[in-house]
């Protein structure tokens, strides 16, 4: 579908000094919607704070890298753009992440398969090597209607298929699961990004409802 654009009659109509954005790393381990501040502007670019999540979790990028901005702009509506890191300047005191000025703008769209920051506990379900069934206890960090990453001490091959278990708002989920991407934290630790398989439809619009009500707080807060 063809985006909705948005044609201000000045950059900072939609996005200036002070201001609070959402950053979307669109690829790689920390692919992800974080939260920003705009802490300055130069004649080609604005300088930003790390992204970071509802959980002061920052999410990592490089210099090149494609993200995503969204922002409220001055006559309230919710406005979007592309952009890419430029520079990573570090300070005495605090790291700020340049990013290039846009040259289009576009309405927001809410979306299913916005990724919502969560702590949640989970039990995994799998087959060993053996085919004996295996249990582990997991930590759910994000979660949207189509996939979630999840933090285990357990290594996994890509393409593993697992349960997860996880409740939530006093639902319990029991979710068929496939390894999608892994990260490795620390010596024991494993990030890893799984792709939900086929769902209950009921508990498909639960989570998708759960994440839209999660994308109007974030509007809220980003308005106070």
């Amino acid at each position: 579908m063809e985006k909705e654009k948005v044609f201000p009659k000045d950059i900072n109509e939609i996005i200036s000094v002070g201001q609070n954005i959402n950053i979307e790393i669109l690829t790689g381990d920390y692919k992800g919607i974080y939260y920003s501040y705009v802490y300055d502007e130069d004649k080609d670019g604005f300088l930003i704070f790390p992204p970071t999540d509802s959980l002061g979790r920052m999410g990592f990028v490089k210099v090149g890298d494609m993200i995503s901005v969204s922002c409220i702009s001055k006559k309230n509506m919710r406005v979007a753009f592309d952009s890419k890191i430029l520079q990573i300047i570090k300070q005495t005191d605090k790291t700020l992440y340049k990013i290039g000025k846009p040259t289009e703008f576009y309405k927001y769209e809410f979306r299913e398969n916005f990724r919502v920051d969560v702590l949640l506990n989970a039990t995994c379900y799998f087959y060993d090597t053996s085919n004996k069934l295996q249990t582990k206890q997991a930590s759910i960090l994000n979660l949207s209607a189509s996939g979630a990453k999840v933090s285990l001490n357990e290594f996994f091959e890509l393409n593993k298929p697992i349960i997860l278990e996880f409740t939530l708002e006093n639902k319990t989920f029991n979710v068929n699961a496939t390894i999608v991407r892994r990260l490795q934290i620390d010596k024991n630790t494993y990030h890893y990004g799984v792709k939900f398989e086929e769902m209950d439809h009921k508990d498909k619009d639960f989570l998708i409802k759960f994440c839209l009500k999660k994308q109007m707080e974030l509007l809220r807060m980003q308005r106070g």
